[in-house]
């Protein structure tokens, strides 16, 4: 078949290059125009891409190697050469994060534990909104896009963040950051298929207004086939979304900047789908001000509104003020004011009800972070805390203290102390669901206005070397204990004498505990000039309990369901010719609980530069198995995710 005629031959150029390159004269090799122009993934070697700058962590620029935290980056380069073409696939790459795909159209991911369809304890933000919904706690990864040749980069912090972001950043913050718009100037025009994403096209174009202004504005479509159950039978899981936007960055001053966006997206799924068709649009609005001494102060508003079918229709408001200035030569303050309105309101059906039906949300909040300076740059202690205010739980507090040492340039301690929460939403509160389970059997699950946020209390310890200019080396270790997570708890049965339905009846409370330890590692090697490898290694241990008065019976085997170890392995190699050849190996230990086999995935991306301003790519992914299940989700049909081919046509004008 073509599929395998296609990996024996990449396998074999493969094998043939690990063994040859090393004697590969590259210098031999004549430099053209094309070949001065070699991307800067592999242009840098590891002592310039440990000072990559993020800004996740402490909400204000720093390096990776002055950052108290477990911290990974994704950059555009990396983006390109993976051969992914959504961002939870592209999320595989982060260390510590668990990426596990569903169905067509859905994904389940978190950071040290917890995965669900909606991971409740993880934080993603795009351009400093928020796209945690407040309906049912998590993110709807399908709605998450943007054309990816315009990120930036995208920063994932793995560990508590309430501190500065607030509550929901519990085990992690993802960050995805595109690019200014003065860096998507002129044109782009994107074309690709495969065999089960059918069709992927986008087109964008960056121009000038006047000396002051930059602009873009785009355009992307996707077409995927749905895929099939473990029997062979079609999920109808297939969909296809539209999505356009701009980006407007006005410079006003030498000193103040002014941006804003503005999306717009329509995603359609198989019409036997339940609430298969979802709209929504988004602006936002950014000020920022350049003070004296490195001191900044920013205003942003973004307001976002979704549409699912006839089931949620949601409007939120969020503004947000932040100001970083020096107190002393020593400190440095980073405080802000935040406000958050979300009004949701929720049709019924005989399966799902909502208590009222709709509802108003407001959050506020206030974060100050002071930075200490206790032995010139060399000891830093950061202490702070977060105060919000919700319509659910009342006045929450997350303190943190990080402690970054540098005993010299190549070397990085750091420790951590983190309180972080997680609020409670609509599904947790005024939430009833009824699911019959036979002819005579219903199960219903009753939300509760007294519920409380679930708390975390974290410890961590991190370690970052560049013993050579060449190898690079991260390890974070962390200790996470859990209180008052949600548990579902036994009502009364009830029976009804005219129909003879057994109703079986359960309430959330708070009355599970666990703790969670883990190791996560990191090595970068520049092999030669143009060899790069990337490995690493993570291990999660978790163990969750109730409280003696609690009956729950099934929390016990969802929850505590993750991958003990996860493995990657990343090659990314330059080929005389501006070839490209790029493979990743991923290895994920079973989930038992589920019925989920130990993963072993490899995938593999040959890319080609025939011109300045022409780019061909052919990715295959999951090459090993023609499918495989990943992930058994609770409340969606789970699907065998296959072997897959995708080409890419680039062309910039």
């Amino acid at each position: 078949m073509p599929t395998h005629g296609f990996l024996s031959a990449i396998l074999a150029s493969f094998c043939l290059l690990a063994v040859s390159v090393p004697t590969i004269g590259w210098s031999a090799i004549e430099e053209s125009e094309q070949q001065a122009q070699m991307e800067q993934l592999l242009d840098m070697d590891v002592r310039e891409l440990a000072e990559i700058h993020l800004t996740s962590a402490a909400r204000k620029d720093q390096t990776v190697m002055n950052t108290a935290a477990a911290v990974s980056v994704i950059s555009q380069e990396e983006i390109r050469r993976s051969g992914m073409r959504s961002i939870p696939e592209l999320l595989r790459m982060v260390p510590g994060l668990d990426v596990a795909r569903i169905n067509a159209d859905n994904w389940a991911i978190t950071s040290r534990g917890f995965n669900a369809q909606y991971s409740n304890k993880l934080l993603v933000l795009m351009d400093g909104r928020t796209l945690y919904t407040p309906l049912f706690a998590g993110v709807n990864w399908n709605l998450q896009d943007v054309l990816l040749e315009d990120v930036e980069r995208i920063e994932v912090i793995r560990g508590p963040g309430g501190t500065v972001w607030g509550a929901n950043a519990v085990n992690g913050v993802i960050n995805i950051i595109t690019k200014k718009a003065a860096d998507t100037q002129g044109g782009l025009l994107t074309a690709g298929g495969g065999d089960r994403e059918k069709f992927q096209g986008s087109v964008r174009y960056g121009g000038q207004l006047g000396d002051q202004a930059e602009y873009r504005i785009y355009g992307k479509g996707m077409d995927h086939a749905g895929l099939n159950r473990a029997d062979g039978s079609q999920a109808a899981d297939g969909w296809n979304a539209q999505r356009g936007g701009m980006r407007l960055d006005w410079h006003l001053s030498k000193r103040d900047e002014l941006t804003m966006q503005g999306n717009l997206y329509r995603l359609s799924e198989d019409p036997s789908a339940l609430y298969n068709q979802k709209r929504g649009s988004n602006v936002l609005a950014r000020w920022t001000r350049t003070l004296p001494e490195s001191a900044e102060l920013s205003l942003q508003f973004y307001y976002d509104h979704t549409t699912s079918s006839s089931f949620e229709n949601s409007d939120i408001l969020d503004l947000d003020l932040q100001h970083r200035f020096h107190w002393s030569k020593t400190q440095e303050i980073n405080w802000g004011l935040g406000f958050r309105q979300a009004n949701i309101k929720v049709e019924s059906s005989p399966l799902l009800s909502f208590t009222p039906p709709a509802q108003r949300d407001q959050t506020f909040s206030l974060f100050l972070q002071d930075e200490i300076a206790l032995q010139g740059n060399d000891l830093k202690l950061t202490v702070g805390s977060k105060l919000e205010h919700n319509d659910y739980t009342g006045l929450e507090y997350q303190p943190s203290a990080r402690l970054l040492w540098r005993p010299n340039e190549q070397e990085a301690w750091w420790a951590a102390v983190s309180r972080a929460i997680r609020t409670p939403a609509r599904t947790d509160t005024g939430f009833l669901l009824t699911v019959p389970t036979g002819p005579t059997t219903v199960i219903s699950v009753h939300g509760n206005p007294e519920i409380a946020s679930e708390k975390l209390w974290a410890y961590e310890l991190g370690y970052r070397t560049q013993p050579v200019p060449r190898l690079s080396l991260d390890v974070a270790a962390h200790y996470n204990r859990y209180d008052q997570l949600v548990s579902h708890e036994n009502l009364p049965t009830l029976f009804d004498p005219a129909t003879g339905i057994i109703t079986l009846n359960e309430k959330f409370d708070n009355k599970l505990i666990a703790t969670t330890y883990g190791l996560e590692t990191a090595v970068e090697w520049q092999a030669t000039d143009q060899w790069k490898w990337r490995a690493s290694h993570t291990y999660l241990r978790m163990d969750l309990d109730r409280e003696h008065n609690s009956t729950d019976s099934t929390s016990l085997t969802i929850a505590n369901e993750n991958p003990r170890h996860q493995i990657q392995l990343r090659s990314y190699l330059n080929l005389p010719h501006d070839w490209e050849l790029d493979t990743a190996l991923y290895y994920v230990t079973t989930l038992p609980r589920q019925d989920v086999p130990a993963l072993l995935r490899m995938d593999v991306r040959l890319g080609w530069r025939p011109s300045r301003t022409v780019r061909l790519s052919l990715a295959g992914q999951n090459l090993f198995d023609n499918q495989h299940l990943e992930f058994q989700g609770t409340s969606l049909s789970s699907t065998e995710i296959p072997r897959t081919l995708f080409a890419l046509l680039e062309w910039s004008f």
